[in-house]
């Protein structure tokens, strides 16, 4: 069985909710600069985006994640991926 210090190999994980969802895709790529200033290296994301992950009863949109996962992946920060249920859509 895996063991918790397997996923932070030996780090402190430094972070908190990252909502991009809510904002313009152009400022990701400043938000993720500015984390790195800050040292943050692990972010929750999809907390809050059922709305935006499903925008229409059976239509799924992931685009809009790969690209935010990557961005965060090639700054350096890792990832808890969260359910989206606090937000059902409207």
């Amino acid at each position: 069985m895996p063991r918790l210090d397997d996923a932070t190999r030996g780090r402190i994980l430094f972070g908190g909710d990252y909502n991009p969802e809510q904002w313009p895709e152009k400022t990701w790529a400043e938000d993720v600069r500015l984390m790195r200033d800050a040292h943050v290296n692990s972010v929750t994301v999809g907390v809050f985006s059922w709305a935006r992950l499903e925008p229409e009863p059976g239509a799924r949109e992931f685009g809009w994640l790969d690209r935010l996962l990557d961005l965060l992946h090639e700054g350096g920060i890792g990832v808890v991926l969260a359910t989206p249920t606090s937000s059902p859509p409207p």
